[in-house]
């Protein structure tokens, strides 16, 4: 496993968004910008920055094909997440048409609505891990390389006794973090649009 740099970002941001093009929440949040491809890139260059400072991000090597993201929730800094985030979003302006980052906040506006964040507050009153972003090229999946991404993470929390929590959006994620030892605990569907999201504890 490497820490991520700098030098790593465009090539994460890239990772990110050959991953995550046809993710069900992306699409919601794309709908109708010109080149979302384009976008996406920038957006997660940018993301990857506040994720440097705020989080713990690793690769399993230098090949940079798969990617960790997650944070320890008693050293998490909400206040810092939120000034680096306002300074991305602005940064984010700056580069994309006004058409597209208006289009682009109103459907993160509408998608807010569609995804809870803080569903682990009926499960958990202490401290625990969350995992932000688990993506893995396709040409490199079903190589042992979540087990060996996730493993390190499963092993921490263990030896200091807190649970992982982590929700996706993508129905056929749900075996995998189950067979990993993730317990389904709550489904939170979107009335009307068959979308859901899944929400996953796994207890130390």
């Amino acid at each position: 496993m490497i820490r991520i740099s700098k030098e790593h970002f465009d090539s994460i941001a890239k990772l990110l968004t050959d991953c995550f093009m046809e993710d069900q929440l992306v699409i919601k949040q794309t709908k109708g910008i010109e080149n979302p491809k384009e976008f996406l890139h920038n957006l997660f260059f940018l993301q990857i920055h506040v994720f440097h400072k705020t989080c713990e991000m690793y690769c399993l090597d230098d090949n940079l094909n798969s990617v960790i993201i997650g944070y320890e929730k008693n050293k998490y800094k909400p206040l810092k997440v939120l000034i680096l985030s306002i300074l991305s979003q602005f940064k984010l302006s700056r580069l994309l048409k006004s058409s597209d980052f208006k289009l682009y906040s109103q459907n993160l506006k509408d998608t807010s609505k569609s995804i809870n964040l803080k569903w682990q507050k009926e499960f958990i009153k202490g401290n625990y891990y969350r995992l932000e972003v688990i993506a893995i090229a396709e040409n490199n999946r079903k190589k042992g390389i979540f087990r060996a991404l996730i493993t390190p993470i499963i092993d921490y929390c263990k030896e200091i006794s807190i649970p992982i929590v982590l929700e996706t959006t993508t129905p056929e994620n749900v075996p995998i973090y189950q067979h990993f030892g993730f317990e389904l605990v709550k489904t939170i569907p979107e009335k009307g649009t068959g979308f859901c999201q899944y929400c996953f504890i796994k207890q130390p």
